[in-house]
């Protein structure tokens, strides 16, 4: 689990005056360029090896002297001005594993509804898939309260100009939101001695971390996988939610013009595994869903013109709805993990659980 969050702004500044005449190295706009850490010096300063020349560097990162690092400029001429794009810490196969596992009927998941920290089940029911009626807010409920983008909230607070007392005034709303946040406080004040009873709430913390991971390796191509809960018959379990929003593009696509892909994976109690791949461009619609077996194929195909209903009250054109008996590999829990890791590597994926 992260112990420690260090939150600094991705850039780093060279002011020309900075350096001695004929040091200055010489790059252009966009230019993606490596540079030596030499040695940190006082006042957030760096020494830097760009390009064979030695520059001192404004910045806030925390960088280690003997490492390299990639650097996108982003302006040249006054000063030079560099976002730092790599290195990427990407997610381990322990971490996949521990993902996939977070998924599978295993008796060692820790059922995190048992927690022995406040809120937390609150939290889940607010974010949690219901089936009596539909809820327009279940997606922006489960990217804010998820934990997934908890430093991105926390950040601009902690490096904003603003008092102390006004900093902890917001923390402390945020903490109350975010399930993340939450677990995160309670270990920091909890009793050293009674850490044993918050070890569900740390391994859940631990998984958030690891989607994170995933996420943030996948960034790239535009997928996202978010774990989502989903409450039925006073029990939670958990589906997973992917997010296709197509790769990043040099272009000037407007976002109204991409094809939005959505695809749900869940263990259902009474139809068993459910998988559901939806595309939509604007407001059109192409569908199927996935299933276990012909004769819970036929009754989800008994509901599609009830779901067709359904969409076109709220405007929507349904272009295809079909239901199909699935490849076992297409509706096993690990199936979304290893598309978002295959994606960023081509090398073959091997776990062991």
């Amino acid at each position: 689990m992260i112990s420690g969050i260090h939150i600094s702004s991705s850039q780093m500044v060279i002011n020309k005056e900075s350096g001695e005449k004929g040091s200055f190295p010489n790059v252009t706009k966009n230019q993606i360029i490596t540079a030596k850490v030499i040695q940190l010096l006082s006042h957030g300063k760096a020494q830097l090896l760009i390009n064979g020349q030695t520059v001192i560097a404004q910045t806030a990162l925390k960088l280690t002297p003997g490492e390299e690092v990639q650097l996108k400029v982003l302006q040249e001429k006054d000063a030079i001005i560099l976002k730092l794009i790599d290195p990427v810490q990407k997610i381990t196969t322990r971490q996949i594993s521990s993902l996939i596992s977070f998924f599978s009927k295993n008796d060692s998941i820790p059922d995190i509804t048992e927690s022995k920290v406040a809120g937390v089940k609150d939290l889940l029911y607010e974010m949690a898939l219901k089936s009596d009626k539909p809820d327009k807010t279940f997606l922006p409920k489960l990217i804010e309260k998820s934990g997934i983008i908890w430093e991105k909230k926390i950040a601009p607070i902690l490096l904003g100009n603003t008092s102390s007392s006004d900093i902890k005034a917001k923390l402390n709303i945020l903490l109350q939101q975010d399930i993340k946040g939450n677990i995160l406080k309670e270990l920091l004040l909890a009793d050293p001695r009674k850490l044993d009873a918050f070890k569900m709430a740390a391994s859940f913390t631990e998984t958030i971390e690891n989607f994170q991971m995933l996420n943030h390796q996948s960034s790239e191509s535009g997928r996202f996988l978010l774990p989502f809960p989903i409450f039925n018959e006073s029990a939670f379990s958990f589906g997973q939610l992917l997010i296709d929003t197509g790769k990043k593009t040099k272009g000037n696509h407007k976002d109204t013009d991409k094809v939005i892909q959505i695809s749900f994976l869940l263990n259902m109690t009474k139809l068993g595994p459910l998988r559901a791949d939806f595309s939509i461009l604007k407001k059109e619609i192409t569908g199927r869903f996935l299933l276990s077996d012909d004769d819970t194929c036929k009754y989800v195909k008994s509901k599609i013109f009830e779901l067709k209903t359904g969409l076109k009250s709220i405007e929507y054109h349904i272009l295809k709805i079909e239901c199909h008996t699935a490849k076992k590999e297409e509706i096993q829990q690990s199936s979304f993990i290893e598309t978002l890791v295959k994606a960023s590597d081509d090398n073959v994926l091997n776990i062991v659980i």
